[in-house]
């Protein structure tokens, strides 16, 4: 079973036939594997490489089991740093290669092994008969599907075309001609990513992938697992950079995030995103006016005009408020059915006030329609507690209810208005 050896060649590649699969391990075992690994091996299916392996090591050649331990224990901790060749192993009454590269990932908050196999059994036999190693691991990287970028210092030294692809670049030629390719990388982040390649060859390497973000050749922003490790070039330190995009991955969790932090009907903040944005230690100290705001009569809209008018009279509302609220770093929730909740911080109590009635009279002033265009107006109470500071839950949830209690003032009062806290409530909010 022989090791990988080093790149020595600039000259772009050409891609060739092979089998490639993934696998990962995780305490020696192995944990999931797809179908190539499993046919590489002499398995029909997935399902039958893991119904007959548990350890890693059944599927290493008897004699090899150690070094394969050794090598494990090796890249769980971060000190393989580069892709091994092992060739001339037993399967099903032949010799196979296969070109394995791995990478540390977290399985269940806890480390393991991302394993790529790439079936090189006829490159390592035309190989053999012309010893050209060096070539042979550079095919080997550019059949990845994985971008690989090699670089010193971000000037580029070798290039797969997945990598070309990934980034929107003209040609590996192309990438190969520039000083560095330092561009694709968002200016604000730079220096980090400077640091970053510092810290990989001065032996600190990170412990697991990162997700970046790159501004692509073609003006596009990608984002990308990013996997990097020093590795030797050409007898000098240099840098192997791996990338998988996961753009449709992070646009997903982000909205999936904002769908669980927003209100559907209205897209402003849900009662569980306001105690999270009070609950930021950026606010903690901060002093804050509440609005609280409840539209008018609302079930006589539900039942005169349908459900349907009355979301119609919700989302005027939740309009009305940010036109309002938007510049002065506030947050709005909707609090309930039709019932709304604003804070501002560092605003002064006259200036909450006058929010507060110009949002009353716009909203007043709107002309909504209902069934065979019948035309009908709302109104909506507000009340207003200010200068709180909102240090924990309890002090968030006393300053709701003082200012529940000056808006249940605004509706005995006449509705169509606001009702301001002139008491010193916010002792019993600090407490």
């Amino acid at each position: 079973m022989s090791i990988q050896l080093d790149l020595t060649t600039t000259i772009p590649c050409q891609n060739f036939d092979s089998a490639q699969g993934h696998m990962t391990l995780q305490d020696h075992r192995v944990v999931d594997v797809d179908d190539n690994i499993a046919k590489i091996f002499g398995y029909t299916t997935r399902e039958e490489l893991l119904d007959n392996i548990d350890f890693v090591y059944a599927l290493v050649p008897n004699g090899h089991q150690s070094l394969a331990k050794k090598r494990y224990l090796e890249a769980i901790k971060c000190k393989l740093n580069k892709g091994k060749v092992y060739t001339d192993i037993p399967v099903n009454g032949r010799n196979i290669s296969v070109f394995c590269l791995s990478h540390v990932i977290e399985l269940n908050n806890r480390p393991a092994l991302q394993v790529t196999l790439i079936d090189i059994t006829q490159v390592v036999e035309g190989e053999r008969k012309r010893n050209e190693t060096d070539r042979m691991y550079r095919e080997l990287l550019c059949t990845s599907k994985q971008g690989i970028l090699i670089h010193r210092n971000f000037k580029p030294l070798m290039v797969n075309q997945a990598w070309v692809e990934q980034q929107g670049a003209t040609s590996i030629e192309h990438v190969l001609s520039m000083e560095s390719v330092i561009s694709i990388v968002p200016e604000e982040q730079r220096q980090s990513a400077i640091k970053r390649c510092h810290n990989i060859l001065n032996g600190n390497p990170p412990s697991f992938s990162s997700v970046v973000i790159n501004q692509c050749f073609d003006g596009t922003k990608k984002y990308f697992n990013l996997y990097d490790n020093v590795i030797n070039w050409e007898g000098e330190d240099a840098i192997q950079v791996v990338l998988e995009e996961v753009t449709d991955k992070v646009e997903l969790e982000r909205e999936l995030l904002y769908r669980a932090m927003h209100d559907d009907l209205t897209d402003v903040f849900n009662r569980r995103a306001i105690y999270d944005w009070l609950n930021k230690p950026a606010h903690h100290n901060m002093e804050m006016s509440c609005l609280l705001l409840d539209i008018d009569d609302f079930k006589l809209i539900n039942d005169k005009f349908g459900h349907t008018v009355g979301d119609t009279v919700i989302k005027q509302l939740a309009n009305t408020i940010k036109t309002h609220v938007a510049a002065l770093n506030g947050v709005i929730g909707r609090w309930g059915g039709e019932e709304f909740i604003v804070f501002i911080p560092n605003t002064k109590p006259t200036q909450t006030q006058v929010i507060g009635e110009r949002i009353c009279h716009d909203f007043s002033q709107h002309t909504f329609y209902g069934f065979n265009r019948r035309q009908f107006t709302s109104s909506v109470s507000i009340g207003i507690t200010n200068h709180c500071i909102c240090h924990s839950t309890s002090s968030i949830n006393t300053l709701i209810r003082v200012t529940d209690d000056a808006l249940y003032n605004a509706k005995t009062n006449g509705k169509n208005r606001v009702s301001v806290n002139r008491d010193a409530v916010c002792v019993e909010a600090l407490g």
